[in-house]
Formats: C-alpha cells, sequence, structure tokens
C-alpha cells in the first residue's frame, strides 16, 4: 500500500492490515485480563455494537455524519465492510492498553483521547484512498469534525466494559508499539498522497506517544 499500487486480483487483502491490527491487540489483551471468557465476551460486544452504530451512520448520517463505505477493505455487509467491527474492537483495545488505569473516568477520556488522534490519521487518509466517502465538503480534510467528537465518545464509553487493570510493561510497550506503527503506516500513506500536514502530525502522535511512555515510566521508577 505505501510503496506500490495494490493489484485488482490483490484488492481482498487491502482490509487484512486490520484484522491484524486487531488480533494483534486481542493477542496482548487475553494476557493482561484474568478472565478470557470475560475479555473475549466484551470484544463480541464492542463488534456487534460498533458494526450497528455503522449501519446506523451510513443510513442515516448519524453520529459520524453522512458517509457510505466502498468495497475496499473487504467485502461490504449490510453496506458496512466486515473488517470495520473488527477494526473498531482493535482500536478502542489498543487506545484502553494506553491510557490511565487509576481510574475509570480518567481512563475513558484518555481513551477517547487516544482513539481521536489516530482517527486524525486514519480518516483523511482512507478518505483520500477511497475507503470510504463523505457526502458533506469541509471539516478537517473533507472529514466532518462530528466524526471525531463520535470516535472519542463511543471508545470512552466502552472503555468502562473493562475493569481497571494494571498493565504489564512488556504488554503496553508491545500496544505503544502497535499504535505507533499503526500511525506510522498512515502517516506514510498520507504523504504518498500528497497530504504532508497529515503526514508531519502522524509524526507529532508518535513522539507524543512515546514521550507519555517515558514520562509514566520515570513517575514509575520514582514511586518504587
Amino acid at each position: 500500500m505505501v510503496f506500490f499500487e495494490v493489484p485488482p486480483w490483490l484488492e481482498f487483502s487491502n482490509g487484512l492490515f486490520l484484522v491484524f491490527y486487531t488480533l494483534s491487540l486481542v493477542e496482548t489483551s487475553l494476557s493482561v485480563f484474568e478472565s478470557r471468557r470475560f475479555f473475549l465476551s466484551k470484544a463480541v460486544i464492542i463488534a456487534s455494537i460498533t458494526f450497528t452504530i455503522e449501519y446506523i451512520g451510513i443510513n442515516t448520517g448519524f453520529p459520524f455524519g453522512e458517509y457510505y463505505y466502498y468495497p475496499t477493505l473487504g467485502p461490504l455487509v449490510l453496506g458496512v465492510p466486515f473488517t470495520i467491527a473488527l477494526a473498531w474492537v482493535g482500536v478502542i483495545l489498543n487506545s484502553l492498553l494506553l491510557s490511565n488505569q487509576r481510574s475509570k473516568t480518567i481512563r475513558a477520556l484518555e481513551t477517547g483521547f487516544w482513539v481521536i488522534l489516530l482517527d486524525l490519521i486514519l480518516d483523511p487518509v482512507a478518505y483520500v484512498r477511497n475507503f470510504w466517502h463523505w457526502e458533506a465538503e469541509g471539516g478537517f480534510f473533507g472529514v466532518p469534525f462530528v466524526n471525531f467528537l463520535s470516535w472519542g465518545i463511543i471508545a470512552a464509553c466502552f472503555s468502562f466494559l473493562f475493569p481497571l487493570q494494571k498493565i504489564p510493561e512488556s504488554n503496553r510497550i508491545w500496544a505503544i508499539r502497535i499504535y505507533q506503527l499503526m500511525i506510522l503506516l498512515f502517516g506514510l500513506l498520507a504523504w504518498k498522497e500528497e497530504l504532508p500536514i497529515i503526514a508531519a502530525l502522524a509524526l507529532f502522535i508518535i513522539l507524543l506517544c512515546e514521550g507519555r511512555h517515558q514520562l509514566d515510566y520515570r513517575q514509575e521508577k520514582q514511586t518504587l
């Protein structure tokens, strides 16, 4: 996707990065939460509800704005790529693992924050590359501002499904690297699609994520 154009006979693979992204987050989360059955049930709830929200969204314009999907990310089910529900699970888990675990409210706000930052890079690139199409003009590089707000609110609400949990350092680092790599992928695609502001923003978010990790690490060492 970054260095070449995907040939027609490989177009089915466009959405595979979303599948692998989510599976990597599910794998690392399974070793964080004590009950695997509990965790997997919550992941299924997230996938089911977000698919329903997406279905409502493409038919009513609420809560993201008026849009529709192209089959670029995989076969459409009721107008929604099946990979999108999986992507929501990955995005929420990734941001949840990055967030403060001392308070559910603070964690919810941080989860929404990291999701919005990711979407600021993902959505403009997805729009240009025909993953989906926005009907209205304006907003942030063609993406309605209400879309980003809705992403943050939805992610924050879903974070309350999970108990406060101490994240082992190895799992946290893995989650950080996955998040940064996802940002890097879309940052490179932004550069390829001549969106230098989005590419620069991607670099800033990668550094911000790293800075946050280093700050947390130093605070934990001082506490010990």
